[in-house]
């Protein structure tokens, strides 16, 4: 996602008619709500947009009394909803819309499903809680792998270049927020996609708190004055959630269910979230001192010449099998290679050191390649010799050429692939409590 429509003009080697940004979020309204101005934005400039809305928001509060029927009928407010938001997506420009679960936004071989609104109910603080009865059908009630599966099918069919959704605590902490942060992330994470958070409330903060945001490089904000009166008219779309109010100086405002009213925001901010998996072991080099990272590197270059010597000794070794050589010794010596060269790039995330330790390997190799005094060799000229030449090279090239690898599983970091677990966002480390917020149930997620 980029800001071309903000008043910092996007670097030239972005076009937004070549991003594809999905958004994903829990209920109707809320697209329009916190993104509807940067949806319009990206559609105008010519991005391509799709919008991922996880429940229809069966137990939304009915503000208007003409609509009092849908108060005490679920499935009518449902559809009601359904209607809604179709008008916002038509008033905001968005051509792909699709509700998690239904074709489109299904694991492929699975029958469609609905996924119910989990409920909440509003504090004193004006944030909300998780309800003490969760419906069976209901978001936060569903497998996270489940859910996670299903909105990785729009990912593989989109193809998004950035996905967008809640921050860690879902802006106001609905339990369908939260969860829809997880599973957004989640699904980025899967496919290495650049994930971006909602800021709330980025637009009213003031004193330090916008100066902290004014100074943070990883925060994009986006001027949608432009499109304004698009984003007035889909929210006037749900009128069954929200009331459009006239503020003094000609703003409108948004009026909700528990009776604050607040200006409809014109500059939406979204932070970049970086994978906290995906520099973990680069993290490693980056906490040594200068002194630490060329002794780590030394070390590394011993480790690789020691390895080269014993992989050069051993290589010849044979086991017979059925009647046959098997040169078990070459397996096993490039095993040994491989396992060192790609362990030390996949923990300390760095290519220098896996580097040194090949350069110690190798190095191993050129000297042991020259006759002996004796006048023996012990790399002679056959089979076995030319495939652990060849073989080192071709390790040497794999592991230090492979685009990334990332640490292994360590310090709470989510083992790649493992579409059950959430992952951890922002500042906080990968495992610490936001895996732990509670879900509609008041129970952690797991």
């Amino acid at each position: 996602m980029n800001s071309s429509a903000s008043p910092t003009p996007a670097p030239p080697s972005t076009d937004p008619r070549l991003e594809r940004v999905l958004f994903v979020h829990a209920h109707p309204d809320d697209e329009t709500i916190t993104t509807g101005g940067t949806i319009a934005a990206l559609v105008e400039a010519g991005a391509a947009v799709t919008v991922v809305t996880c429940t229809r928001g069966e137990l939304g509060e009915v503000i208007p009394d003409d609509l009092s029927t849908l108060r005490d009928d679920q499935t009518a407010l449902a559809v009601h909803r359904e209607a809604e938001i179709a008008s916002a997506m038509d008033d905001l420009g968005v051509g792909d819309h699709r509700f998690l679960g239904s074709p489109g936004a299904r694991t492929p071989g699975l029958p469609e499903r609905a996924y119910r609104d989990s409920g909440m109910v509003w504090r004193s603080d004006a944030v909300a809680g998780p309800t003490p009865d969760l419906h069976p059908a209901a978001f936060c009630a569903a497998e996270f792998g489940e859910i996670v599966s299903d909105l990785s099918a729009v990912v593989q069919s989109v193809r998004p270049t950035a996905i967008v959704s809640y921050d860690e605590d879902g802006g106001y902490r609905h339990p369908d927020h939260v969860r829809a942060n997880r599973v957004a992330v989640r699904a980025a994470r899967l496919v290495g996609v650049p994930f971006f958070a909602i800021v709330a409330g980025a637009e009213s903060a003031e004193g330090p708190e916008a100066e902290a945001l004014a100074a943070d490089d990883t925060v994009l904000t986006m001027d949608t004055r432009h499109v304004a009166p698009r984003k007035v008219a889909a929210l006037r779309d749900h009128r069954s959630q929200i009331e459009v109010v006239d503020l003094p100086g000609g703003r409108a405002g948004i009026r909700y269910p528990h009776g604050v009213v607040e200006p409809v925001t014109v500059h939406e901010s979204f932070r970049f979230v970086p994978d906290p998996t995906a520099d973990e072991g680069a993290s490693e080099m980056a906490r040594l001192t200068t002194g630490g990272r060329v002794a780590a590197l030394v070390l590394a270059l011993v480790a690789g010449a020691v390895f080269g010597i014993i992989g050069t000794v051993m290589h010849q070794s044979t086991i017979t099998v059925a009647g046959s050589p098997v040169w078990s010794g070459l397996v096993l010596a490039l095993l040994m290679s491989l396992t060192l060269l790609a362990g030390l790039r996949s923990v300390f995330g760095s290519r220098a050191m896996a580097g040194a330790a090949a350069v110690g390997l190798v190095g191993a190799l050129v000297v042991l390649w020259q006759a002996s005094p004796g006048g023996s060799v012990l790399l002679p000229a056959n089979t076995p010799a030319y495939g652990w030449l060849v073989g080192v090279v071709v390790v040497v090239t794999l592991v230090l050429g492979w685009p990334r690898l990332r640490g292994l599983p360590g310090r709470g970091a989510t083992p790649p692939g493992d579409a059950t677990r959430a992952s951890s966002v922002g500042a906080q480390p990968a495992g610490d409590k936001l895996d732990a917020l509670p879900d509609a149930k008041g129970t952690p997620q797991t």
